[in-house]
């Protein structure tokens, strides 16, 4: 299959595929996404792929509860840091970290909740982004295919990068996490192994997101959004998707920066 086709194109040259099951679109995407992506444009089933997205998130918030990853101890680095840097004093810590272990029990209940919640809330985020998008450019597509693509590529990628962070627990000192980035896979974290250290906060923040899997989100994103969506060729679509990864990477820089990290 051309890449380069559009949708539109692919419908008038050849029969709508057959839609496939969960299971078979998730493998799909793995290994063929260009012929997997297609087939939701009329059959988007996106509530399986949203419902795994959600288990596998609160699964694996209870998991690292399990592991001694609480809320409690990030908060409890993130304070430190704080401390370290100056940006806040002994007392303020203190009193901090009074309120976090007033907050601890609920939130184990809570964080579960949350990431599953936030996962999902992604998922609608990103394919109305999409949409948006395409709607400033021109682009025909609808919401639902769109929200099935995002789905299906961001449980594609969090499949894998959690069952990575889940094999490095076990291997690795909890206690040498930084919980901030905690599988290291991006340019900011390479460049602090390295020993480059006093970049400022703004570009370690931008930075956090040229990473592995961020990138093969939005490509798969990318393939996906044009293969749902009319007038819209894969090369392009990895174009708009670069840039828009690109004003989040700044904007995530910015936030890194107002939060002194």
């Amino acid at each position: 299959m051309n890449p380069e086709l559009s949708y539109g194109a692919k419908q008038a040259t050849e029969e709508a595929p057959a839609p496939r099951n969960f299971f078979s679109r998730l493998i799909g995407v793995y290994f063929s996404p260009g012929e997997t992506f297609p087939g939701m444009a009329n059959a988007p089933r996106a509530l399986a792929p949203i419902i795994a997205i959600t288990l596998l998130f609160g699964l694996s918030s209870v998991f690292l509860a399990s592991r001694g990853v609480t809320w409690e101890k990030i908060a409890d680095e993130q304070t430190q840091k704080a401390v370290a840097s100056g940006r806040m004093s002994e007392e303020q810590a203190a009193q901090q970290r009074e309120g976090i272990s007033k907050m601890a029990p609920a939130m184990k209940i809570i964080m579960p909740i949350a990431a599953a919640i936030w996962a999902v809330v992604m998922v609608f985020a990103f394919a109305g982004l999409a949409k948006l998008w395409g709607m400033m450019l021109g682009i025909e597509n609808k919401y639902m295919p769109l929200v099935s693509v995002t789905a299906y590529a961001m449980l594609a990628v969090y499949i894998v990068s959690t069952a990575i962070l889940v094999i490095l627990i076990f291997i690795k000192p909890i206690d040498e996490f930084d919980w901030t980035n905690p599988l290291g896979s991006n340019l900011a974290a390479l460049l602090t192994a390295l020993g480059v250290e006093g970049l400022p906060s703004f570009v370690k923040g931008m930075l956090s997101y040229v990473d592995v899997f961020y990138i093969w989100k939005v490509v798969l994103i990318a393939i996906g959004c044009a293969a749902v969506s009319q007038k819209l060729k894969t090369s392009s679509a990895m174009v708009h998707a670069g840039i828009v990864a690109c004003v989040i990477a700044l904007i995530g820089g910015a936030l890194a920066a107002l939060g002194g990290a």
